[in-house]
């Protein structure tokens, strides 16, 4: 069979995998491969009914952030912790809809973003039979079931990430264009004004010069708006002083004390109130661990297979440190053409930085790993170390753990760490390639020099 008959046959097994997905949220097909499904934990939407709570509490001049006070929208939700502007965008347009109606709306849109982020990594590339593999990479997953599930947000992060790296993955072979620098704008701005991952990526967007003039923009622009949403009346109905908010902003044990939701019973107080808890709540939960079934990060992780021993927080502070120096390194290096391919690994690695140094990253949130192989997927010539990138990937792409274990004699504690086993454990081996991968870029530039210098002095003048 020629390479595009077997593409068809992958585009065919595609399709119907992800109908089969789809009618699973509906009919609960694959229940028994996710735990709340199986113990009838699940709660549908309870990530999507903050969003109409913040519109409406704004609308009756309240505070985006009071989620469980006011109207109620929906049986339940979490708590609103999203960029105040997020309301205000999604708020108009789905406010029309009663509360189950707009959860099926977004959750349709939910999935035309995913199919946008899919369609933008497939058109880097023209090999039949990848194509279809980063579509069943990227609508086919065991996370965006529960993603589309819970209703949450986190198809805007995946566009928004897929953009920018995408962008620069252009930049590499063309150049900076106008829709290359258009694209990374956009994927900025997206991401800042709802789930704000690219704060990781800023620093190196900013030292790049073909990055640069985009960064500043979007950096402005979110300065500015988030400025109005701190001192326009109805855009913040309960504000505090700039002096109650420097204070909190200075003293993070405070806010990390009294604002973390987690830890004082899902209070809302009122300080919590004003619009700048959305950046103080980031301080507040830098930290936070909780040993809950569906949360998936590192310091959990290694918490529970210690038998929940708390680990240094100092530990998680290494994978961020890791990025700055080698976002430092890659600048040095000279070749045009490598130092944009370094980059982009290294603004890979920033986006998976959140599963190894916070303390609560939900299962959805994996989905946003698919781009990283997918745009590696693409390429003309794929190396060894995309190759294992994509390997391990598949781990996050399928099922957790919990299907082998079936619970036989095993406590929470033993189950979770299963459980997270093969989500964390392979993120964190992405996150070692990508920076190394970089890293060699670096050591090949530097080598002559490294090896002069060790040699003796002897050898050096001869």
């Amino acid at each position: 069979m020629t390479r595009e008959g077997w593409g068809r046959v992958v585009w065919g097994a595609t399709v119907a995998w992800v109908t089969l997905l789809m009618l699973s949220l509906r009919y609960g097909l694959l229940s028994s491969f996710f735990y709340d499904q199986t113990h009838g934990r699940s709660n549908p939407g309870i990530d999507f009914f903050q969003i109409g709570r913040a519109f409406e509490n704004l609308l009756d001049g309240r505070s985006v952030f009071d989620t469980f006070a006011g109207k109620p929208y929906g049986p339940y939700a979490t708590w609103y912790v999203y960029h105040p502007a997020l309301a205000l965008a999604l708020g108009p347009w789905l406010s029309p809809f009663g509360p189950w109606m707009a959860f099926r709306v977004w959750t349709a849109v939910s999935f035309a973003l995913m199919c946008a982020s899919a369609w933008l990594i497939m058109r880097r590339g023209s090999d039949p039979v990848r194509k279809p593999l980063v579509c069943l990479l990227m609508l086919g997953s065991f996370p965006l079931v529960v993603m589309l599930g819970a209703g949450n947000v986190q198809a805007i992060l995946v566009l928004a990430l897929t953009l920018v790296l995408v962008s620069v993955d252009e930049m590499r072979e063309i150049g900076s264009t106008a829709r290359n620098q258009g694209m990374l704008l956009a994927g900025l701005l997206i991401s800042l004004f709802s789930k704000p991952a690219v704060f990781l990526m800023l620093p190196l967007l900013l030292c790049l010069r073909e990055t640069r003039r985009a960064a500043l923009k979007a950096l402005g622009i979110y300065v500015v708006v988030s400025t109005l949403f701190l001192v326009v009346p109805g855009l913040n109905p309960e504000p505090m002083s700039w002096a109650d908010r420097w204070n909190l902003a200075t003293h993070p044990a405070i806010v990390r004390q009294t604002m973390d939701v987690y830890s004082n019973g899902f209070t809302v107080t009122q300080s919590m109130k004003d619009n700048s808890i959305h950046w103080l709540e980031m301080l507040a939960m830098t930290d936070t661990r909780l040993q809950n079934v569906d949360v998936y990060s590192l310091p959990v992780f290694l918490d529970g297979w210690l038998e929940n021993a708390r680990t240094p927080d100092a530990w998680y502070r290494i994978p961020g440190i890791l990025v700055l120096e080698m976002s430092l390194l890659v600048l040095t290096l000279k070749n045009r053409d490598d130092r944009i391919e370094a980059a982009l690994m290294v603004l890979m690695a920033a986006s998976l930085m959140f599963f190894l140094s916070f303390g609560i990253v939900w299962e959805y949130s994996y989905t946003t790993v698919f781009p990283i192989a997918g745009i590696l997927l693409m390429r003309t010539r794929v190396t060894r170390a995309a190759w294992a990138i994509c390997g391990l990937t598949a781990l996050v792409w399928g099922p957790s753990l919990f299907f082998m274990t079936k619970e036989a004699g095993r406590s929470l504690n033993s189950l979770m760490t299963w459980m997270r086993a093969d989500r964390v454990l392979p993120v964190a081996a992405i996150f070692c390639i990508l920076l190394g991968t970089a890293g060699v870029a670096v050591y090949r530039q530097w080598e002559p020099l490294l090896v002069g210098l060790m040699q003796p002095k002897t050898a050096r003048r001869n």
